[in-house]
């Protein structure tokens, strides 16, 4: 299948579901009507054509999963989504909060050599504004990222933040010098959810066991 038979809302619903079951289990249709901000009927809908079209496996009340060819678009549209975001952030000076909201206005309109142009003058990054991978052109699916709270003390990882983060904690994580990309040391992880304490540019900070679940890390031996 090509992208081109695909439409910009039937894009965006594949990358939900992909976000909201990036593990792999089932994604509920309220899920989506709260995260792509529309109605019950529109989600069912959406989850219709995908199944006809075949990316995606869809009962009516339960939930959906993608296809093995549903995954395989819904990484390339991830990895044209991720190379628009930092675009625009590195060449038009937009901060990585705001590239998740920009990007789906045009990046859906953009022809595949445009795309590979912007990713090779870009200088090839490795990962998106957030601190998510871009997957290379052939990959078929996306790299499964690990979350800070499961890492031990002496792991080293580069942190990468989900647009979705509540701006406060975004806040809260910059005052911390946490943000997209930084590399941080693990120096203790406390037992029975307890907080995480990591090195930072040299600086020792707490992390609490909820926060710490939220944010997702690559470790140096990651490969996509």
């Amino acid at each position: 299948m090509h992208l081109q038979e695909l439409t910009a809302q039937d894009r965006e619903t594949l990358k939900a579901i992909s976000v909201f079951g990036e593990d792999g289990t089932t994604v509920r249709p309220g899920r989506l009507v709260a995260g792509l901000d529309v109605s019950p009927a529109t989600v069912t809908a959406r989850l219709k054509r995908l199944h006809d079209l075949g990316l995606a496996d869809h009962v009516p009340y339960a939930g959906v999963t993608l296809t093995e060819q549903g995954i395989k678009v819904t990484v390339t549209i991830i990895r044209r989504h991720r190379i628009v975001e930092r675009f625009l952030v590195d060449m038009l000076g937009y901060g990585w909060e705001e590239a998740e909201e920009l990007a789906p206005h045009f990046e859906h309109a953009l022809p595949r050599d445009v795309v590979q142009r912007l990713y090779e003058t870009l200088g090839k990054p490795e990962t998106c504004p957030h601190g998510f991978p871009i997957p290379s052109p052939d990959s078929d699916s996306l790299p499964m990222l690990r979350s800070l709270v499961e890492l031990d003390p002496g792991d080293v990882a580069e942190i990468a933040v989900p647009s979705n983060t509540d701006p406060e904690v975004v806040e809260y994580l910059a005052e911390l010098g946490v943000h997209p990309g930084v590399r941080i040391k693990v120096k203790d992880k406390l037992p029975f959810d307890g907080p995480v304490t990591i090195t930072v540019n040299g600086v020792d900070q707490t992390v609490g066991n909820k926060l710490a679940r939220m944010l997702s890390v690559m470790t140096p031996d990651r490969s996509f």
